[in-house]
């Protein structure tokens, strides 16, 4: 029988990577065209813009103002005021879906009579349509006919009142979210080993040392994960606060997507939002790169 010579078979090699390689480029070719059009574009759109004066309608071109509008912005109280509303906004939505969403998985991984009654319930404020659950909220929520206030025999201006409505949208924000770390919690508790728990009981380890020695670091992985995925989240999300207070009173609700969207479609100025819009993404791509710096890499 002939042998392949060791020449003849590295170029065998050599083809195979080839053809290889050329199978990854065209399986991942599509993906990559559909990334470029619904992100890449989108965003070199934007940074394009707000280098303008682009009004929202207009019928002739813009012009360049270069980096005016990002130097109006960052000169202004008003953007530091909404980012950091915005930072006060997300952190307490991450930190109250996270706890909530843990208590709940936890109850949840318990054998219990209806449990599966319960984790469909559970997922009740996750499905409901946003406008449709913030109208419902807006209702229950209203000064004088509200039924939260008629309870609490009280009139609480849930969201007319500067001191108040912060907290009120990041409660009603807190419901919406809470149901995405319940779900991913619930996975990563039944991930963990019984054995895990078995020799922990064994050893006579209580409730709360099993808890923070045994669920907590079983939990670590999904963590870093659903932490990262509530800030995201939330830093970008604009229904629920436009919806029940238009980003005040007095800006007490003004975070940075509320400014942006305020900036284009009630003072049409297109360039300018445009330069808040990036900014916001800045800070969204900072926050990221020191969380994956600090968390994802231990993790990796």
């Amino acid at each position: 029988m002939r042998k392949a010579s060791p020449n003849a078979a590295t170029t065998g090699m050599i083809c195979s990577n080839s053809a290889m390689t050329r199978a990854s480029a065209a399986l991942i070719l599509p993906a990559a065209i559909i990334m470029g059009a619904v992100v890449i574009y989108p965003i070199l759109t934007t940074m394009g813009l707000s280098l303008t004066d682009a009004p929202l309608i207009s019928l002739s071109p813009p012009s360049f103002a270069g980096l005016s509008n990002y130097a109006n912005w960052l000169s202004n109280p008003d953007f530091w005021h909404s980012l950091w509303i915005t930072l006060i906004y997300t952190f307490g939505v991450t930190i109250g879906s996270y706890a909530i969403g843990l208590i709940t998985a936890l109850l949840l991984n318990m054998e219990f009579p209806g449990r599966a009654i319960l984790r469909g319930l559970v997922l009740l404020p996750w499905a409901i349509p946003e406008v449709a659950a913030v109208m419902t909220w807006n209702w229950m929520l209203d000064y004088q006919f509200g039924v939260v206030n008629s309870l609490l025999g009280s009139q609480v201006g849930w969201v007319t009142d500067s001191a108040m409505a912060l907290w009120t949208v990041t409660m009603v924000t807190i419901w919406k979210q809470f149901p995405l770390a319940t779900v991913v919690l619930l996975a990563g508790l039944q991930a963990i080993p019984r054995e895990l728990y078995e020799a922990a009981n064994a050893d006579g380890a209580s409730r709360l040392q099993q808890f923070i020695h045994v669920t907590l670091p079983g939990l670590k992985p999904v963590n870093s994960v659903l932490v990262m995925l509530l800030i995201l989240y939330t830093f970008k999300r604009i229904s629920i606060i436009y919806l029940l207070t238009g980003g005040g009173p007095a800006r007490a609700t003004e975070i940075l997507p509320v400014s942006t969207y305020l900036e284009a479609f009630k003072y049409f100025r297109l360039g300018s939002a445009s330069a808040i819009g990036i900014l916001a993404l800045a800070f969204t791509f900072l926050i990221t790169l020191v969380y994956s710096r600090l968390f994802l890499r231990e993790e990796a």
